[in-house]
């Protein structure tokens, strides 16, 4: 039985899914123009240190929103939808960056909670998961299923488990820990979400958010100003913004 905290998360999904005007059951397409586009909300994409996923930088009405670019793609799109989560469950400027252990649901903290459920629920809907499955699920319908919503292979089973549509979850994730679904992937070869963030490269990281342009961080980035002038620009300490800045690579 879901807890307080995850239905909190899903409600707030389904909220945002009205809003966006999602049908039930449909996958998101691109999570970037969504967040980026339909919600107004910055996006950075940076070579994030080893183990870090991203994190919702807040202060005030201020929000930029970060993903490590260096992730797969349906990682990438995973974190962008839990950041998201932070904004829309009304998180405050205090949530600490994601590791990949918190967005595995490693977590007992009740915001990574909330924002992994909001996560779930906006990227693969229950209507569209359940939808999806006639009978219990092979290894090859949690592949479609991955495929479908733009997400990982382990996410597509985590998905089914909490929805309760699979009895044979040990089995599944004993073929997935095996890497059997390298080859369900190659010999299906289905169609996956059209997201831009697939278009990104990795080697031209940071890529910043539009709305950032003209910011100190798109200053920098662009080596248009120095340390100690982004650092007055921003309010914060010259060396505080060095090791920010060393640690997206910039």
């Amino acid at each position: 039985m879901a807890g307080k905290d995850t239905n909190t998360g899903a409600k707030r999904a389904r909220e945002a899914r009205a809003e966006l005007g999602l049908a039930a059951e449909a996958p998101v397409g691109c999570v970037l123009t969504l967040v980026e586009d339909r919600l107004g909300l910055p996006v950075v994409f940076a070579a994030l240190p080893d183990g870090i996923a991203g994190c919702c930088w807040r202060e005030g009405d201020r929000v930029v929103l970060w993903v490590n670019g260096t992730d797969a793609v349906v990682r990438q799109r995973f974190t962008l939808a839990h950041e998201l989560g932070h904004v829309r469950c009304g998180h405050d400027d205090h949530v600490p960056v994601e590791t990949f252990e918190t967005l595995g649901g490693k977590t007992t903290d009740s915001r990574e909670v909330q924002a992994n459920a909001f996560a779930a629920e906006l990227l693969a809907p229950p209507a569209g998961v359940r939808a999806a499955v006639d009978g219990e699920p092979t290894l090859e319908d949690v592949v479609r299923i991955a495929a479908h919503f733009g997400i990982s292979t382990i996410a597509a089973l985590f998905r089914l488990n909490t929805l309760r549509l699979t009895g044979r979850y040990a089995t599944l994730k004993r073929e997935i820990d095996e890497g059997l679904q390298d080859e369900v992937w190659a010999r299906l070869q289905p169609e996956v979400v059209d997201d831009a963030i697939a278009g990104l490269d990795p080697a031209a990281l940071p890529r910043l958010s539009p709305a950032l342009d003209g910011s100190a961080l798109a200053a920098l980035a662009a080596g248009a100003v120095s340390i100690a002038e982004a650092a007055t620009a921003a309010g914060c300490e010259p060396a505080q913004l060095a090791d920010g800045a060393a640690a997206i690579g910039v």
